[in-house]
């Protein structure tokens, strides 16, 4: 075990500096492992190396910035440079502008703006006309914005630093589970900005009911409490269905090979077969995967529903939980599918037949299929119901430690598969009984979501299998057009103070939720679904509307100009809209604050 030369002292500070204490213990402790004094040093180049590529900087960097200090600077310096590059490019054609913009933001290790498979054939042709030259103007204008520059410097930089942090091993059971310590300060501190920024931004209506945006945010998904009842009624609901359709539940975990793994499951040590992999790597395995699996059943007539809980293991590492619900006679089937893409990479390495792949068949008898998944959705969202995680940790604890990893590396931790939309669901919910008899299927349905009947509003909207477009109720959106009012105003996005929402007297019954607009649709609609209702019947019945202004308004698209702004005004069904957001919001801050623009509240 060689010490550190006297000669070398000097020299190990210079290639060290910068390097966060935690990091330059790891480095220091692999180096005093070395056999000879050649192989420390070379040690010591190798992992400076290392670290430059992560960083994306060449070798002769100076030191590692973990703050996000020099994001807001750089940004300002990248912006400008596009613009350089486009004023000394007068001469390209668009494509070529493209290419050029293109090329600059992969230099600074930024995935350019997506853009559509077709759009970029075109651009690889050197021709692009129509909608997809607005989309690549758009792509442009990103490169010129100095905010989302700062954005995808900040998300690149954290990322960084949580690279580095898994590959010195400071993610695991022993050190930081799920995220390591810098990481999990460093989304608090977003949590805390953020939070700061909805506590001091009043939003205020048309009637001067006002609320803070933090108090608004709690009466929704946002708040974990709310979210993780949400979605224990939404798989209670499939289980339900599952029983009446004689389906059979099979609770599947899928894990990734060994390489994407950082620290070993039980000591927490180095895993020698790592290849640099992150959690972000490995979610993209376990999609790809996924997708083969359900391509596979699709073409072989194997129907599913179901959930799916993405988790880390103790190195933030992803696995799946999959709540899946199938005929029995093709459950088999279904596994075979699933054996067959599961070991397809790496498959006969050691420890893969006991791993990757985890199937229970589940028994009514023995126990339900929301009570396999309930422990995955509480562990994940609040930890509430749970005393220990899996290694032994709060369950509190863990679970704030597990929304950051997920908040850092951008992973979807829940996602239903098959079933009905729950944007329609949330909307029902918003709206008051329907009294008109003409449209008692809306109201059924409603009440099934009013009363938390996940299968009966799955049920009555189609099916478990029913596409969204088939379904009997959809989403209602509208483009937003210009209009002649403050530009802070938007639509309502969130339900609001409970003593101000269905049952208030400050708002008459033709502007509370549930509104039904007179339309030649809405009557065409009702006129082809009710037999016997004729469009003066529905008239008569129906809400009354101030006639809009003769003159269109033009549409008004993001601040790139490639795409129109959308607002969700409620629902639709058989041509029937109902609006179930009807007031007006205006934001004011409490305290300046030049972080955020208001746009973003559209």
């Amino acid at each position: 075990m060689p010490e550190v030369h006297p000669h070398d002292n000097e020299w190990l500070n210079k290639q060290l500096y910068g390097v966060p204490e935690v990091f330059r213990q790891e480095i220091m402790a692999d180096y005093a492992a070395k056999d000879s004094r050649r192989e420390a040093n070379l040690h010591v180049l190798g992992e400076r190396k290392a670290i430059a590529t992560v960083i994306g900087k060449s070798e002769r960097f100076y030191h590692i910035n973990l703050n996000d200090r020099d994001c807001t600077q750089a940004a300002k310096l990248l912006s400008r440079h596009v613009l350089r590059l486009l004023a000394n490019n007068p001469r390209l054609n668009l494509a070529a502008l493209y290419s050029l913009i293109a090329d600059f933001i992969k230099s600074q290790g930024i995935v350019p703006p997506h853009l559509a498979e077709r759009i970029l054939k075109a651009i690889e042709m050197g021709h692009i006309a129509g909608d997809d030259a607005i989309k690549v103007k758009g792509a442009i204008n990103r490169a010129k914005d100095e905010q989302w520059w700062r954005r995808k410097l900040k998300t690149k930089h954290i990322r960084e630093g949580e690279t580095l942090s898994r590959r010195y091993n400071q993610v695991n059971r022993a050190k930081g589970i799920y995220i390591s310590n810098l990481g999990l300060g460093k989304i608090r501190h977003r949590w805390q900005e953020n939070q700061s920024f909805l506590e001091s931004t009043l939003a205020t209506n048309e009637h001067g009911y006002s609320a803070s945006l933090a108090e608004l945010s709690s009466l929704n998904v946002s708040n974990p409490s709310i979210r993780r009842q949400e979605l224990m009624v939404r798989t209670r609901g499939f289980e339900e269905c599952s029983k009446a359709m004689g389906h059979q539940a099979l609770f599947i975990t899928l894990t990734c090979p060994s390489k994407y793994h950082r620290s070993l499951s039980k000591s927490g040590s180095k895993n020698p077969n790592w290849n640099g992999a992150t959690p972000l790597d490995g979610q993209q395995y376990l999609r790809r995967t996924f997708e083969r699996i359900r391509a596979a059943l699709g073409n072989q007539g194997i129907g599913i529903f179901g959930f799916r809980v993405a988790e880390p293991h103790h190195d933030g590492t992803p696995h799946w939980h999959l709540l899946l619900f199938v005929e029995p006679e093709q459950s088999q089937a279904l596994l075979k599918v699933f054996r067959r893409y599961a070991f397809e990479e790496d498959g006969n390495e050691p420890g893969a037949a006991k791993h990757r792949l985890k199937v229970e068949e589940i028994d009514p008898s023995k126990g339900s299929a929301t009570g396999y998944i309930a422990k995955y959705i509480s562990k994940n969202i609040d930890g509430e119901g749970i005393d220990q995680d899996l290694y032994g940790k709060d369950a509190k604890d863990s679970a704030i430690r597990v929304r950051a990893w997920a908040s850092l590396w951008g992973i979807r931790q829940f996602q239903q598969l098959g079933g009905a939309s729950v944007t329609v669901w949330r909307e029902l919910r918003r709206m008051e009984a329907i009294k008109a008899a003409e449209l008692n299927w809306i109201e059924s349905i409603r009440q099934c979501a009013d009363q938390g009947n996940w299968q009966g509003y799955t049920e009555q909207m189609g099916g478990v299998f029913c596409k969204r477009q088939e379904q009997v109720i959809r989403p209602l959106y509208e483009q937003i057009r210009e209009a002649k009012q403050n530009p802070e105003s938007f639509p309502e996005t969130n339900p609001g103070n409970p003593e101000h929402s269905r049952n208030s007297p400050e708002f008459p019954p033709e502007t509370r939720p549930g509104t039904i607009p007179e339309s030649s649709e809405t009557l065409a609609g009702l006129e082809a679904a009710i037999p016997g209702t004729s469009p003066d019947e529905f008239r008569a019945r129906s809400a009354s509307i101030a006639e809009s202004d003769p003159e269109i308004p033009t549409i008004k698209t993001n601040r790139y100009g490639d795409e129109a702004l959308t607002r969700l005004r409620g629902i639709v069904s058989f041509g029937v809209q109902i609006i179930t957001r009807i007031h007006q919001w205006t934001l004011s801050q409490a305290e300046s604050t030049d972080r955020f623009s208001l746009e973003c509240c559209q």
